[in-house]
């Protein structure tokens, strides 16, 4: 586990907030934990600029020669970064640049580009500049996460073009020379994986979500970062000390003097407590009257793994396997799979993994697999649906699931289940797929255990009779809250309601807890709710057997457990179901915070 780098010392006071520009607060979302305090550094790679250049007759061939260099000299430049992504992220990153180089052998902007040069007479740089803004213009009009990040990877490989067919050295974080704040529209992976780590102390984007590629990426190199900040580019002056807290999501710009000394104490504090944080790593998860809690971490990919053990986690309790399809928008084969399974289950050996079915649908919608248009896609077509609609495609992956799970510890976890039906049809599907592994000699285990997501109220409702034919729980409160509520996160006129701690949520936990507990069977909470360090107690009170967090806020939450008896965490969940609001709620957990643990930044980390 790495200690946060310190904030860039400030030249003088002067460097904050003045007459001139008045103090802003902004909100985005928290992408990456930890304080940065700095100069504000703008990212906007504007210096693109491509005007068409006519030509004459004679010029063509030797601007179709200048193209295909361009082609080869970009295709080496990726290549290089694929690499350097191989060594500090792993292969499945890596395979994210693949779809890169695919770009470039595409007919549409090979042979295109060519005709239209010999056709139009026009410079190659402009008809690439022109080719790649209809496709990028094409794919962000489209709905799904899968769409989008296709258009910024066309984004990102007609940049490259440009700039080699105008030789122009193309800009990355990796050429700063002081520690800086990173201010940008959006970052892609290329951005991230050249970004210099003992340089870039914080970064804040206009766009981007809590599982972007700026989110992901920055929280596996643990540097604080705020996303969806909307227009943050057009408010900040380069130069200009600013704060960034991926604690809370708050961005601070031309702070006041008094702001920057008080968030420079939190900052100490912050560093000094993730410091402390080291000697946990070992300690078993319990509270100080032996009440044991398994602390899990989610990962999004398998070189997450080691962030797991070097932050002292005790296995996976949620691997999101739809990154699979993401790296490289087809696919996976069975035999793909089993490769990247394998290799987190051994990183974690002999601890457990919680391998999640394909989650797809919503917002990952795949080219290939003829996803409906829907006008409410999260309450579609997703999901488990999805994947016993089709169901060679679950066949495939409970298969590679199954080969790695020989004397080891895996567990399969279905999403979305809002039916017992759904888990009866995925345990014949199972058996079917065990016969034929059978059938082969391959080794398996026989009785891997198969446990669903709770995330839907009907699944709540219909608790008891689900727990009777699963093997664990794991509440998803991202899904759970905004359909308990009837929020959509992703509408910014009803975000503020959006809150777990709405007593109904509150309810909804607790009752899933006793249905699984009645059942003996053991429970979790894989949703961002685990990861805040105001629920943990109330979480640990209601009876929650295993938490699981991203990696980066395992030390945190391991540290609140064994500072408090189970008795004191028992006594607040009861607490807490006295109120009747979310603001009730969450004011006693902030006020009980407080008191409990004056020495630790947690309740830092909620007021911004």
């Amino acid at each position: 586990m790495t200690t946060p780098i310190e904030e860039h010392p400030l030249q003088s006071a002067g460097n904050a907030g003045s007459d001139l520009q008045p103090e802003l607060i902004m909100r985005g979302v928290p992408a990456s934990p930890g304080i940065a305090i700095g100069p504000a550094y703008l990212f906007t790679k504007d210096r693109l600029k491509v005007e068409p250049r006519r030509l004459t007759q004679a010029q063509v061939p030797g601007e179709i020669e200048r193209f295909r260099a361009a082609l080869e000299e970009t295709r080496q430049d990726i290549l290089k970064t694929r690499a350097m992504a191989m060594k500090t992220t792993g292969d499945i990153v890596a395979r994210l640049f693949d779809s890169h180089l695919l770009i470039l052998e595409d007919v549409m902007l090979v042979d295109e580009t060519i005709e239209r040069m010999q056709e139009e007479k026009v410079s190659a740089d402009w008809l690439v500049h022109d080719i790649m803004q209809r496709t990028y213009r094409s794919l962000k009009s489209q709905k799904g996460e899968y769409f989008s990040q296709r258009a910024d990877d066309i984004r990102d490989v007609a940049r490259r073009l440009v700039f080699n067919l105008q030789g122009v050295k193309d800009e990355y974080l990796s050429d700063l020379d002081k520690p800086v704040v990173v201010i940008a529209p959006d970052l892609t992976p290329s951005d991230i994986i050249h970004l210099d780590r003992s340089h870039v102390l914080g970064i804040a984007t206009n766009l981007g979500g809590a599982t972007s590629h700026t989110a992901i990426l920055t929280r596996s190199m643990e540097v604080p970062a705020v996303t969806g900040l909307k227009n943050v580019t057009e408010l900040v002056c380069p130069g200009q000390t600013m704060v960034i807290n991926g604690n809370s999501g708050k961005v601070v710009l031309h702070p006041t003097p008094e702001h920057v000394e008080e968030y420079r104490a939190k900052r100490r504090k912050f560093v000094a407590f993730w410091t402390r944080l080291k000697e946990l790593r070992d300690l078993p998860t319990q509270t100080t009257d032996g009440h044991r809690v398994r602390l899990m971490a989610n990962i999004e990919l398998p070189a997450e793994s080691d962030a797991v053990v070097t932050h002292g986690g005790e296995g996976i309790g949620l691997f999101r396997t739809e990154y699979l399809f993401l790296t490289r928008g087809s696919l996976p084969s069975e035999q793909e799979q089993v490769t990247e399974y394998r290799r987190v289950v051994e990183a974690m050996h002999p601890h457990g993994v919680v391998i999640r079915t394909f989650d797809l649908g919503g917002d990952k919608v795949m080219p290939g697999l003829n996803f409906p248009k829907e006008s409410n896609p999260f309450l579609g077509w997703r999901a488990i649906r999805v994947c016993l609609d089709l169901n060679d495609l679950l066949r495939a992956q409970l298969s590679a699931i199954l080969q790695v799970s020989y004397q080891r510890d895996v567990r399969i976890m279905i999403p979305l289940v809002s039916d017992l039906t759904e888990v009866r049809r995925t345990r014949a599907i199972l058996r079917e797929v065990m016969a034929g592994l059978e059938a082969q000699g391959l080794p398996f285990n026989p009785n891997i255990p198969l446990g669903i997501m709770v995330e839907v109220p009907s699944a709540v409702v219909m608790a008891r009779e689900l727990a009777r034919e699963c093997d664990f729980f794991s509440l998803g409160t991202n899904d759970l809250v905004q359909y308990t509520l009837a929020v959509d996160r992703a509408n910014e006129n009803v975000t503020h309601l959006y809150t777990p701690y709405h007593p109904a949520v509150l309810r909804m936990i607790r009752d899933t807890v006793r249905a699984a507990h009645e059942a003996r069977i053991p429970v979790s909470i894989c949703g961002e709710m685990a990861g805040d360090p105001l629920a943990t107690l109330l979480l640990v009170g209601l009876g929650l057997d295993d938490l699981s967090v991203a990696p980066v806020l395992l030390p945190e939450i391991k540290k609140i457990i064994r500072s408090a008896s189970y008795e004191t965490a028992h006594r607040v969940a009861r607490q807490a179901f006295r109120y009747h609001t979310a603001a009730e709620v969450e004011a006693f957990l902030v006020a009980t915070m407080k008191k409990l643990f004056a020495d630790l930044p947690v309740w830092f980390n909620r007021e911004g």
